[in-house]
């Protein structure tokens, strides 16, 4: 059975996406990396190649690393400490605050105050209420670029469209040039964002794909393309942050 390894650090660039929400973590945010370790025979080359690639850490956002697993798998792998997690000590206090919660709520445990003797003593349920709801309030307010309207209407079509397959779904996307692979959970918000927000502009550089939206940064980027002379994949760096770049309105199936 294999175990688990955490790490901790900031972002030293912007080219790593979550792999929780796909989109991509800024620089100098703080990422929490999960990988696994596993022990390979010194003699099994292919064996250790194979432990060293899952033992790569894969990173998520602060906000969205709860979401990857369910409380008991994470009282079972978490450690007791933060701080024996690699890369805590080098975090700013109020991020290893933060890190503190968090693992508390990823465990499903109470948080304890200081009593006026020193001893720990649970907190109120309202007040442990009333904090958890700051502090995460206060994580979608650093994760979302879009306004409390928009961010409303987009949930509000998740609701209307779950009851969609995921056949009906792609047939939507396709209709309006975006991709439509994926879980039925990222063909739900592709869909979604794009019928509240409009459908991305083709990437005004390169001419070949449909720009891609980060709901954390309010930035576009171009995930790239197929070169068919070349029979490879081709990046782009896609338009500039001084580009003007226009949605157009979403096409129902149909029409």
């Amino acid at each position: 059975m294999p175990s688990f390894g955490f790490e901790l650090e900031y972002a030293k660039s912007s080219r790593s996406a979550c792999k929780q929400c796909k989109e991509k973590i800024e620089k100098d945010t703080l990422r929490i990396g999960l990988k696994v370790l596993i022990d390979a025979a010194p003699d099994d080359a292919e064996a250790r190649k194979r432990a060293h690639s899952m033992e790569s850490a894969k990173w998520h956002h602060e906000g969205c690393f709860p979401k990857i697993k369910g409380k008991t798998w994470f009282r079972q792998h978490l450690p007791e400490e933060p701080d024996s997690i690699t890369g805590f000590d080098a975090l700013k206090e109020d991020d290893q605050q933060k890190v503190k919660l968090l693992l508390q709520s990823c465990r499903g445990e109470e948080t304890e105050t200081e009593t006026p003797k020193g001893n720990k003593r649970k907190a109120d349920p309202d007040q442990k209420s009333s904090k958890k709801s700051k502090f995460f309030a206060s994580q979608e307010d650093q994760a979302s670029a879009l306004s409390a309207e928009e961010q409303k209407s987009i949930e509000t079509l998740k609701a209307e469209l779950c009851k969609k397959n995921v056949a009906a779904l792609g047939a939507m996307l396709a209709k309006n040039g975006l991709p439509k692979s994926g879980k039925k959970e990222e063909l739900l918000d592709r869909v979604a964002e794009a019928k509240a927000l409009g459908v991305p502009p083709v990437c005004p550089l390169c001419e070949k794909q449909k720009l891609r939206f980060s709901k954390v940064t309010g930035s576009y980027s171009c995930p790239g393309f197929f070169d068919d002379e070349s029979k490879s994949f081709k990046r782009c760096k896609g338009p500039g942050d001084d580009t003007q770049l226009v949605r157009t309105s979403w096409q129902e199936l149909g029409a």
